[in-house]
């Protein structure tokens, strides 16, 4: 896990101190904090880093209720259940160590090592990382789901494509307000999102992650770790496999505006020709990467489920329309690549099951 410095405030910040006082109450180990610094990425909930006077350094999570929910708590917690009772199908990570439901304080063992994000930016992702994970997947989807809670995950969000309610308009950027009219007005594509949701909701079948993103596996010499577990629960393997996938896609063709993985120079101004060259280069480069994944996957499964392909398949297009969506409530104004990530997705979203072995992800392993 990179670090940014120490927290510049932290003793002097009431709110801060007091939740390293809660912190080290909660490891009842007598120790104090010496060092409070913030993770080298920004996420929704609030995240530290804390050293103590021995040395150690703990991973502390505070849930916010406003921004991911009461059940990203409730979740976290199952899945850190979960790894205890059947460690057997538990990806490895670092362990829940305490916690505290009144402040949603969650304590973590520190994870050390490199964000798969970080590794895919410095171009060291390791060859083995697509067959890895794979087989953690299938570890983990092969596993128990006796008293596991039905996922509920908030993409996409089928109301919004029906209309943006009146309490919403005051905290969109402009370019959501230029982008969500445009996705409500595209029948075919209202209709493929509502179906998704409907496929989905009716093969809940193992346990799943929810929110697979490249951040959060963690490499750390040959150990490959998973965390953020608050989307944990019973619900569609599809869509761990296919949110995986979509993301490596949505990587890719933000990448064609750099040299990355051996590309050539990005020429000095695209068009429509130039971008299709520069994204079928990406594809090229990236379409085995996937291939090994879903293989590795699919040979440590007896699944006979006949549209998983397909339903994976649908769950990566839509990431790359979420991952523009997400993008664009950050923004004045989306950049052309962002469009472009989101009409590949549509098309894949629209047309899973011409897209899919195109992809890599195939029905059945020879």
């Amino acid at each position: 896990m990179t670090l940014t410095a120490a927290h510049p405030t932290w003793r002097t910040d009431p709110q801060l101190r007091s939740i390293a006082e809660a912190t080290v109450a909660l490891l009842g180990d007598h120790a104090t904090v010496t060092n409070v610094a913030a993770p080298g990425f920004s996420g929704r909930n609030g995240a530290w880093v804390m050293t103590l006077d021995s040395g150690r350094r703990v991973f502390v999570k505070q849930i916010s209720l406003v921004k991911a929910g009461e059940a990203a708590f409730t979740r976290s917690l199952a899945y850190a259940t979960f790894a205890a009772e059947h460690p057997r199908f538990a990806a490895p990570g670092p362990r829940l160590l305490a916690h505290c439901s009144r402040r949603q304080l969650l304590v973590f063992e520190y994870c050390s090592g490199s964000s798969l994000a970080q590794l895919l930016v410095d171009e060291k992702v390791p060859h083995s990382f697509s067959t890895t994970a794979g087989r953690l997947l299938a570890r983990l989807h092969s596993g128990p789901t006796s008293g596991l809670l039905p996922t509920n995950p908030p993409s996409p969000p089928v109301a919004m494509f029906h209309g943006v309610p009146h309490h919403r308009y005051a905290e969109l950027t402009l370019a959501e307000l230029r982008l969500w009219p445009t996705l409500q007005q595209d029948a075919e594509l209202v209709e493929a999102v509502s179906q998704l949701r409907t496929v989905e909701d009716s093969h809940r079948t193992a346990p799943i992650h929810g929110d697979l993103r490249l951040d959060q596996f963690h490499i750390d010499g040959d150990e490959l770790s998973l965390l953020d577990w608050e989307e944990f629960g019973q619900g569609d393997p599809a869509r761990d496999l296919g949110t995986l996938a979509g993301e490596w896609i949505y990587r890719a063709v933000l990448d064609t505006v750099t040299s990355r993985a051996g590309a050539g120079s990005p020429p000095d101004r695209f068009d429509t020709a130039s971008a299709t060259r520069r994204i079928t280069e990406r594809m090229t480069h990236l379409v085995p990467q996937i291939r090994r994944l879903w293989t590795a996957y699919r040979s440590e499964t007896a699944t006979t489920d006949e549209g998983f392909a397909t339903r994976a398949t649908a769950h990566l297009g839509w990431h790359l329309i979420d991952r523009t969506v997400t993008r664009a409530s950050f923004v004045a104004q989306l950049p052309g690549i962002e469009r472009a990530a989101a009409g590949i997705g549509r098309r894949i979203l629209l047309h899973p099951d011409r897209y899919a072995i195109a992809l890599g992800i195939e029905e059945s392993v020879a």
